[in-house]
């Protein structure tokens, strides 16, 4: 089995040593899933790992599936309890500027 996904790659392995994890269990993850994604989405979550500090099979598997879901805009906050209610106090709005302007 080949493990070698990108040239980049290889300084979280070694940063994955370092923090005593188990590296060579990373490592087949990282070529599973590079296989599942394609390396060029995988090398690109390994750069954003190495930005974050964040050195671990779970942290790219959670980037590509993050990046896999569809960009909608987030839905309303629906509140099942009264008490959940926020108390805001907000102005009275100003509609001036959409009332029609009035001809001299």
């Amino acid at each position: 089995m080949s493990m070698s996904v990108t040239t980049r790659s290889k300084w979280p392995a070694r940063t994955a040593e370092d923090k005593r994890l188990n590296t060579l269990h990373h490592i087949q993850k990282i070529v599973a899933l590079s296989e599942i994604y394609g390396p060029e989405k995988v090398d690109r979550a390994l750069q954003d790992t190495l930005v974050f500090e964040a050195y671990g099979c779970e942290y790219i598997a959670n980037i590509l599936e993050q990046r896999e879901w569809p960009d909608s805009p987030p839905a309303a906050l629906h509140l099942t309890r009264r008490q959940d209610l926020l108390d805001l106090d907000l102005p009275p709005v100003d509609l001036t500027p959409y009332e029609p302007k009035q001809d001299p």
